[in-house]
């Protein structure tokens, strides 16, 4: 899992000026993208972008935007912070999956894509507490971001009754 760490860190970019932060060579954590985000995401090589917000107006507007850069758009819209074990089993089905491709993984702030892929990190791929908040920030999240997941996580496992 070091490895794995130490992989993703080597992979930091981002798409200025969008608030994103690149977590591994495959997943880039954003915030809304813009009208001029799109074209952004293909030069850069990204394939599939995963809206979680729960707008289905500015969805359908991303949706056709998305098409029409190329990309595979998928609008999956869960809550702000009560996630369930549900969402990370939805989420790992779409980032481990071959066609998913590089996925820009979206919310408002990219706050909640951070939490999720914190859980994400933890439960389904066996990375410390440690270890994947050390990621989180290496990868530029902040101490206000970083407080945030740590108070949603320890609510996310104690409602669920999983293992940290």
């Amino acid at each position: 899992m070091q490895d794995q760490l130490c992989n993703a860190l080597q992979h930091q970019t981002e798409i200025a000026p969008l608030r994103s932060y690149a977590v591994t060579d495959r997943v880039l954590l954003a915030a809304q993208p813009q009208p001029e985000d799109w074209q952004r995401f293909v030069a850069a090589g990204y394939k599939t972008v995963l809206n979680i917000r729960s707008d289905p107006e500015r969805a359908a507007v991303q949706a056709a935007n998305a098409r029409a850069a190329g990309l595979h758009y998928i609008h999956v819209p869960w809550p702000a912070y009560e996630l369930e074990p549900e969402h990370l089993a939805e989420f790992a089905r779409i980032v481990e999956a071959p066609e998913t491709g590089k996925l820009v993984f979206h919310c408002r702030s990219a706050t909640r894509v951070g939490l999720i892929w914190m859980l994400y990190r933890i439960v389904h791929q066996g990375w410390t507490r440690e270890q994947a908040e050390a990621e989180l920030r290496a990868a530029g999240y902040d101490d206000e971001a970083m407080a945030t997941f740590e108070f949603c996580a320890d609510d996310f496992f104690e409602r669920s009754g999983m293992q940290r």
